[in-house]
This record gives structure tokens, sequence and C-alpha cells, in this order.
């Protein structure tokens, strides 16, 4: 009875599977003709007793969009649980299952490969949609549901570059932490880091204040832009570059490492005039000042003359002594200006000290020699300002800068003109066709074809109506006015009315004014000491300008003469021209030739040279038969006229010129320096001859 129920069983078992066995045929039969709901309806039914292949025709179902039923969710839920219940199956199990698929459903295979490859199937269309929506929840759905599929890398590069995107836009310190908390293994980890850093000192120091950005270096100590608050406190304190405000940083910031800047500056500032008693007044001041050995060295240099010098076509510099104390290493050398040197290699210059050591950088176009602790420089055909460390006092921005020797300064741009203080500021707007430099305390300027005058209040002191204005001397303003010559005083009132033909300006304190056709002189004082009487002559604002003897020609029937400064007659006019006014001597010339007079017109040397010279010291140089020679009061030659060129260097030496080549000679026409130079020259202090060929400059001692 046992054997009976236990075979009934049995029997039961197998009709069931054998019944379920068919019946999901049918239902992979419905799937192929995409009769989907029979046969959503089947695996329904299935799911419990055939759970794998049941599982796996849902999830066919569900991924397919072409039906009504179509989930992705849902589809990675079934292919997740076919996969397991797969597993679960004993290996004959499996084996029966996949040849019953293989028979019975045709392209329904059911193994682990397929069921792997459906599941990638899925996995893949989960990953584009994720990329379709593009968002940073859609990515983390799929990392979150699609665990093992191979398109986790890139979803989360993918999710990555989206927040870093999402925080770069937002471009706040709050997000760039937010993404950096979020995604610290992100490959923009580093990037995001710097922008971070960044972003937190910008937004500390958005109104840029001493207090902002000391609070950011308290707040954020290994912030990498910690330096940069540092600089904008000492910027800030500074700002105005004086000696009191880089003394005031000093004490106050004695932390800050911009300290040895402002140290440096405090030095510059300070010792503008490189003199040894200047720089031995900053030490006595300033005795905490960190850098005495330079300046011990700076001391004893700033009482050393350098000169340059040049060999093989390369400069350097020489002292006092002719020993080479930088060598020639430079293509291009000025002379020292307050301690330092313009130099160039490779067409790019900067700025040498005295001790050889580069201070500025070469990397400009051009660059000028510094003037009260500043110097003009140019790249990339644009001017600028830089002080003695190198720092940019004014930006390099301007088409031209003019001389730095006021409080304003002029400068070009776009073909306007305008000025800056020493900072940089732009003071007059560039609404300027034209300007001049500030000379004691006015410049004039040109707007729309007229001249006027400003002060250093930036107003005008005479509006701009006039012409043309010469601003040379502020007590002899001349002015043009409809074509007629005037002066003016600093307010812009007349002194002289427009109505002159000409006013030159002063020479030896005469100034030539033109009416009609007659001319006279006017002083400094804008006084008529001579009248206007003589006959004006086309060029007479050239020759008959006063001299520094205070004489000047005059002609009369075609013959010239000499008159003093007040007009009275010196010389009669009696001669072709009348030149250099010496001592004793005059030179005079008469039928093409030169000789001397006296004082009364008395011929005492004669008419033998085609050129004269005033004496000195008793000789003069004269030219006769196209070569030069030295003659002395009474005509005598003391050096002969056998020189192409002749000039005094020294009292008792000259510059000489024979074959083409300079060389210096003596009273008693003695060679002192051999004829192998192309230019002679004293140094600008007079302690030493320079010699200069086309390839070497040197030096002698007088």
């Amino acid at each position: 009875m046992l054997n009976k129920k236990k075979y009934l069983l049995l029997f039961f078992v197998l009709f069931a599977h054998v019944f379920m066995a068919a019946n999901l045929t049918k239902g992979f039969e419905a799937l192929s003709i995409h009769d989907y709901f029979k046969a959503k309806k089947i695996f329904e039914q299935g799911l419990k007793k055939q759970t794998p292949a049941a599982a796996y025709g849902l999830s066919i179902i569900y991924s397919l969009n072409n039906n009504p039923f179509y989930n992705l969710d849902s589809a990675l839920f079934y292919v997740n649980k076919s996969e397991t219940s797969f597993a679960l199956l004993s290996s004959k199990q499996k084996t029966s299952l996949t040849v019953l698929s293989e028979k019975k459903w045709k392209n329904y295979k059911i193994d682990s490969l397929m069921l792997y490859a459906h599941h990638q199937y899925i996995d893949e269309k989960c990953f584009v949609k994720a990329k379709e929506e593009n968002t940073i929840e859609s990515f983390n759905y799929f990392l979150k549901q699609n665990v093992n599929a191979k398109q986790q890398t890139e979803a989360i590069s993918l999710r990555n570059q989206l927040a870093f995107s999402i925080a770069k836009t937002q471009n706040t310190s709050v997000a760039y932490l937010h993404f950096l908390e979020t995604y610290p293994n992100a490959i923009q980890y580093n990037e995001t880091k710097a922008l971070y850093d960044k972003r937190v000192f910008e937004e500390y120091t958005e109104l840029n204040t001493l207090e902002n950005n000391q609070k950011f270096i308290n707040d954020h100590p290994e912030n990498p832009n910690v330096n940069k608050a540092h600089q904008n406190i000492y910027d800030i304190y500074t700002h105005n570059k004086t000696i009191e405000a880089f003394d005031a940083f000093i004490k106050t910031y004695p932390k800050n490492p911009f300290v040895t800047s402002a140290w440096r500056m405090l030095y510059n500032l300070s010792t503008q005039i490189h003199t040894p008693e200047n720089i031995a007044q900053f030490v006595e001041k300033y005795p905490n000042y960190p850098f005495k050995n330079e300046l011990e060295k700076d001391y004893l240099l700033a009482n050393t003359n350098f000169y340059p010098f040049q060999e093989n076509g390369l400069w350097g510099f020489v002292d006092d002594n002719l020993q080479v104390v930088i060598p020639a290493i430079y293509s291009w050398v000025s002379s020292f200006s307050e301690g330092v040197a313009v130099v160039s290699q490779d067409k790019k210059y900067g700025y040498i000290n005295k001790s050889g050591e580069l201070v500025i950088p070469m990397v400009y176009d051009e660059a000028e020699g510094f003037k009260n602790g500043m110097a003009i420089v140019n790249k990339d055909d644009k001017y600028g300002i830089i002080n003695r460390v190198g720092e940019e006092l004014v930006d390099l921005m301007y088409d031209d800068i003019g001389e730095i020797k006021s409080e304003y300064i002029a400068v070009e741009l776009n073909e306007k003109y305008g000025f800056i203080d020493r900072l940089g500021n732009l003071k007059v707007g560039l609404d300027f066709d034209g300007v001049g430099d500030f000379q004691s305390g006015l410049a004039h300027v040109e707007k729309d074809g007229k001249f006027g005058i400003i002060d250093t209040n930036l107003m005008y002191v005479v509006k701009p109506t006039f012409d043309w204005i010469d601003l040379s001397s502020h007590q002899f303003i001349r002015v043009i006015e409809n074509g007629k010559y005037g002066i003016i005083n600093t307010k812009g009132e007349f002194i002289l009315e427009p109505i002159y033909n000409l006013i030159t300006a002063l020479k030896n304190n005469r100034a030539l004014i033109v009416k009609d056709d007659f001319y006279g002189y006017l002083n400094a004082e804008i006084k008529m000491v001579i009248p206007i009487s003589f006959n004006f002559i086309n060029g007479a604002n050239n020759w008959a300008m006063f001299n520094e003897k205070g004489f000047a020609r005059f002609m009369s029937k075609d013959k010239i003469g000499l008159i003093d400064s007040l007009g009275k007659e010196f010389l009669p006019a009696l001669f072709e021209d009348v030149a250099s006014v010496s001592k004793n001597l005059i030179a005079v010339k008469r039928k093409g030739k030169w000789g001397y007079c006296d004082y009364q017109a008395k011929l005492k040397i004669p008419y033998n040279y085609e050129e004269t010279n005033a004496f000195v010291n008793g000789t003069a140089i004269v030219k006769t038969n196209s070569l030069y020679g030295l003659i002395d009061e009474k005509g005598s030659f003391v050096i002969p006229a056998v020189y192409e060129d002749l000039n005094q260097l020294t009292n008792g030496l000259f510059v000489a010129k024979q074959n083409g080549l300079l060389g210096v000679i003596n009273l008693k026409n003695e060679v002192v320096v051999p004829f192998n130079y192309t230019k002679i020259e004293l140094t600008e202090n007079h302690l030493l001859i320079r010699l200069a060929t086309e390839e070497s400059t040197s030096y002698k001692k007088l």
C-alpha cells in the first residue's frame, strides 16, 4: 500500500513537471510571435516551479521596448532571479533544462552563458539610459543596480566628470568641497582641490582689505594661496611706495615674507642718489637692515667709478685704475646710474649692479637708465615703468612715456595723451592730442588743434585756445594766435599782444622779435632792450642771435658788424662775416677768407684761413689749405696745419685726425695717443680719455 502511494506521488510530480515544461514551451512560442500578454501570463504562472526559465522569459519581455511591459528595472530583476535560481540547480538539472530549451524553445536556449549575455544586454541598455538622462542621480542609480556591469568604470568616470562640471559652473568653495568629500577617488580630485583653494582665497578677499587677507591667513594657514594674501597685505600697506610706508610695514608685519622686499625698497628709495654719504645715513637710521654685508660692499662701490669698455665686440666695465671689474660679456651696456647699469644679451635688456649681479632680468626690448628710483622699459612695443627691484610701477601698456622728472608723467596710448602719477594711476584721461612734460609744475596740452596749459592740480591755468605754445620758460611763454606771436603769463594773460611776425626763444638772455620787416630784442623780463629797428633779412633769427659773450651780428649795407647787449655798435659793419669774439681778438671775414681783428676793427692776423675758432688760453684752431693747425695770438703756428681735423680735448691736449683716424697730440705736436681710433673723448667726470674703434672701447689716464 505504501509503495503504491509513493509511485502515485512520483507520477503526479512527473506529470506536473511535464505539464509545466509543456506550458513554458507555449510561453516561449508566444514570445517568439510577440504575443507578450500570453507569454507573460504563462511565465508568471511557472515562476514558482520553473524559476530559471520563467524568470528568463519575463526578463526578455521586460527588456524589449516593443511591448507595453517594457521596464529595464524589471528586466534586471528577473535576469538576476534567473541567474540565481539556475546556479542552484544540480548539474543534471542544468543539463536537462539546457537540452529542453534547445529542443523545444528554439531561439531561447538557457545556460549560464546565455543568461550572462542577456544580463550584459540589459546592463548596456541601462547604461545607455543613464547616459541619456546624464544626471548624477541616473549614473548613481546605474552603479547601484547594475553592480557587476562592465560599464561600472565608465559610469563612475562620466558621473565624476559631470559632478566636476557642475562644481565648476557653480564655482563656489562649497561646491568644490562637496565634490572633494563625495568623490575622493575621482581623477579630478587634485584639480578640484586647487580650484577649492583658489576659490576660498577669492571669497575671503573679494573685498581686498588688510583685515580680510589676514583672516584668510589665520583660517587657512595651509592654503597654497597664503603667500598671495601676504603679498596683498604688502601691496595694500605700501601702495603709495614711500619710505614711510615701507618702514611702517616692516614694523607692523615683521613675519610677512615680503618684509625682505620692503627692506630692499626702503634701501633703494633712501639711496636713490647712490652716494657713500646716503648709504652711511641709511645704515645709521636703520641699524636692523638685514643685508649689512651688501651695504658694506655698496658703500665701497658707490665711491668707485665704472667705465664701459668694449673688447672683441662685447662690453664690460673697468674702474679708475683701468682694471676690469665686470668682464666684457654683454652686447651693449649703459653707464651706471643710481647704482645700476642697463645691459643687453640676445637683444634683451636688464640691469646689473656694480658687483656684476643681474638684479633685474634681461626680459625687455628696451630699457632706460634709472632716474629717481624709476626706469622706463619696453616689451612687445609697450612701455611701462619699473622700480629698482624690478617691480612694475606702471604696467607695460603705453605706446610712449615721457620723462620721469615730475609728480606726473606724460603717456601716449592709441595716439591720445594723458598723465599718470608715479604709481601708474591715470590722473588725466587720454583726452589730448599732444602733451609736454611737466616743467616746474606746468605742462602744455593740445586738444582739437589748440594749445593750453595745465598745472599739477591737473586743472587748466590756460585753456586750449592758442595755435601753439612754447613753455620752455614760465616767465617767457611764447604763443601763436591767428598766425601772430605774443607772450603770455601763467594765467593766460597777454604781456605782449599777438601782433609780431616772430619771437624767438631766449638765448643768452635775449630773444629776437620781428614786426613787419624789422627786428629788435627782448630780455627775459620781456622788456624791449633793443628797439625794433634793424632790417630783417631771412635767416636773421639764426645768425643775429646773441652769443655767450653778449654780442650779436648786425647787417648794414650788406656788411656785418657786432652790437652789444644794449644794441650799441661794438664792431662796425665792415666785414663779410663776423664770428667768435675772444679776449683780445675777433674772427672776421673778407674776400672769402678769415682773419682776426682787435676791438677797434684793426686787422691783427691776416685773412689767410678757411675757418677760425675762438682763442682759448692764447691759441686758436684754424683751417688752411683744407688742413687744421693751431696758431697763437700773433698768427704763428704752434701746431702746424697738417691735420684733417683738430679739436681741443683738455688744456694742452688736442684730438687730431690723420689718414681718417684719430689720435691725441700736445702743444709740442707730440703724439700722446697714436692715430688708431674712430672716436676720442673725455669721460663724463673728465678723469680719463675714452678711445673707441669699431670693435673696441678702452681708456687712458690723463
